[in-house]
């Protein structure tokens, strides 16, 4: 009788280990499906940190392009595909999100949130009072100019010190003297249509941000502001200082090659340059409006969990790890100098920033700090700015080939009023 019970508990275990076993094997399976815009070396870094943190877990990065990653979100998320697990998104594009039921509340993280984020981070991550994403990345620009462009020009080479911005009619006739000597052009933004980084454009002007009235979901494009910048925009590619014909993502290698004298562009371009063999560059601070105020873009990919995850637990701890720990937060940035969002990632990233590139990074680092700091503006908070962001780059794209300011505006203006009429 005492032999029998032996072997039952022998048994017991045999079984108990069994099914141990049999977890870790199923814990090892556990694969998650991260989805972003971005290239997949920006991302490795912080995949590799997380699954050596979590033993068991593997991630698989799917990028996506980012004209498609608003389809992709509705076709895959809007239709409770549940393969993917966490994503990138764009902070603009969250109420819209929300109000379609594609991101769900983590109002239960506020306590973890709060103390490593700013107010108008808060306020980034959250519609109506309620937190929907966790904090990732903000942005700034910063103006590069091509030192042996403007030398041969023999044009003076811009300062990093904010009193010493420069206006964009000084840098557009330095631009055309850049050209005159050599450069086949003279200015562009890296964005050369996308309205991120032509916002500043008209707010710098007092034109507003295109949208007023409750829940910024009535269309304001129409304004003598908004047609001045509308016309400042389009004189770039008419005289010829900006190329026409040239995709987003070709023109921050017309820099790179020596053919362009100035490009507004992300501090993520710093990189690409620096290692760029015969680059000789500088960074200075992105023009104004004379008469105007300075002012900056920001704003930039913030992180959600999929409702419709298969794997939650797992999928909340990558985001977590990604977004609120500091050393996971920085991770990253480490393949993408852009600032995070985790104030205390921010600090490594801090010290870590001028180290890394020891011929622009004091500057570029200054230019970062005090533009977050006085002239950036974010954009448009709306359940209605994917459809009005899709309208405006159309619109750019217009004016960039020579369409009638005016006509323009006003196509949109009445095409923006039937859309967001529809939207509650």
């Amino acid at each position: 009788m005492i032999i029998l019970k032996k072997a039952a508990r022998a048994a017991v275990l045999a079984a108990a280990l069994s099914s141990v076993s049999m977890g870790a094997v199923l814990a090892a399976d556990v694969k998650l499906t991260l989805i972003s815009a971005e290239r997949d070396d920006v991302l490795a870094p912080v995949i590799a940190a997380f699954e050596e943190a979590n033993p068991g877990i593997t991630v698989e990065h799917q990028s996506i392009p980012f004209e498609s990653m608003n389809a992709a979100i509705e076709a895959r998320i809007g239709g409770g595909d549940d393969s993917i697990d966490v994503l990138l998104v764009d902070s603009p594009r969250v109420a819209a999100m929300v109000s379609r039921g594609y991101l769900k509340s983590l109002e239960d993280l506020r306590s973890e949130i709060e103390p490593l984020v700013t107010p108008v981070a808060l306020d980034a991550l959250s519609v109506d009072g309620t937190i929907y994403t966790l904090p990732l990345w903000t942005s700034t620009q910063v103006m590069y100019y091509n030192k042996d462009l403007l030398d041969k020009a023999g044009i003076a080479h811009p300062s990093s010190e904010q009193a010493d911005r420069l206006t964009y009619d000084l840098v557009f006739e330095q631009a055309k003297k850049a050209q005159e000597a050599g450069a086949k052009y003279g200015f562009a933004f890296e964005q050369i249509d996308r309205y991120y980084q032509l916002q500043p454009i008209f707010e710098g002007l007092g034109a507003g941000s295109g949208l007023t009235g409750e829940g910024n979901l009535t269309p304001d494009v129409t304004n003598d502001k908004w047609i001045e910048g509308a016309t400042f925009y389009a004189k770039m590619f008419e005289d010829g200082i900006s190329p026409r014909g040239i995709p987003t993502g070709q023109v921050p290698p017309l820099f790179a090659s020596g053919e362009m004298a100035f490009i507004v562009g992300g501090p993520w371009q710093l990189a690409g340059y620096t290692n760029t063999e015969g680059l000789n560059f500088g960074v200075a601070p992105v023009p104004y409006h004379a008469g105007g105020k300075a002012v900056t873009p920001t704003g930039s990919w913030a992180l959600a969990v999929s409702p419709h995850s298969s794997k939650p637990e797992e999928a909340m701890k990558l985001a977590k790890f990604m977004s609120l720990d500091p050393q996971g937060a920085f991770k990253t940035v480490e393949a993408n100098p852009i600032p995070p969002v985790n104030l205390e990632a921010f600090k490594i990233y801090s010290e870590w920033f001028a180290p890394k590139f020891p011929v622009n990074g004091n500057d570029t680092q200054k230019i970062m700090g005090y533009e977050l700091r006085d002239t950036a503006v974010s954009r448009p908070l709306s359940a209605g700015f994917v459809a009005f962001e899709e309208v405006m780059n159309r619109v750019f794209g217009d004016l960039r080939n020579g369409a009638d300011v005016k006509a323009t505006l006003e196509d949109a203006q009445r095409e923006l009023t039937s859309t967001l009429s529809r939207i509650q």
